[in-house]
């Protein structure tokens, strides 16, 4: 039996009068990839267990355009762009996180000149953050160069 993950949307948001701290945008790789779902769920574990209130866009959110951008095709690219562009200011997002390095640079570094000017924070910042801030707790060994035993506590 699989375990229910809390994934609020954006929309449920909005219907409750309400703004997001944070927008996980999780990317086509953390939708579809086998691997990439894993740092997903997990990655919002540790949202909830932090008491981070975030929200997906869930089925409005479309690709940034970075495959379109790199391969050329900057029409595509900004037609994918502004169309995330105007449904990220609907919702009058102004913090993204996100677990992956392509739709982090092109929203970070791409948007901002069609006019999607965010804060964007890759997932690994995010939580360092957290944990700093002492809404995520680790336990475990020292960093020693190599592999860690330290481990961020979801339970």
């Amino acid at each position: 039996m699989s375990e229910l993950i809390k994934v609020p949307t954006a929309a449920e948001f909005i219907a409750q009068g309400k703004t997001p701290e944070v927008l996980f945008w999780v990317g086509c790789s953390g939708s579809f990839d086998d691997r990439s779902k894993k740092i997903t769920k997990a990655f919002v574990k540790l949202l909830n267990k932090a008491g981070v209130e975030f929200a997906v866009l869930g089925a409005e959110e479309s690709c940034t355009g970075d495959p379109a951008k790199r391969a050329g095709n900057e029409f595509l690219f900004q037609m994918q762009a502004m169309m995330n562009i105007e449904v990220l200011n609907g919702y009058e997002i102004k913090k993204i996180v996100t677990a992956c390095p392509h739709c982090f640079n092109t929203l970070k570094n791409e948007y901002p000149e069609l006019g999607g000017n965010y804060e964007v924070i890759h997932h690994t910042s995010f939580l360092k953050d957290l944990i700093a801030n002492g809404k995520l707790t680790i336990s475990g060994g020292k960093f020693k160069g190599k592999k860690s035993p330290i481990m961020i506590r979801v339970i």
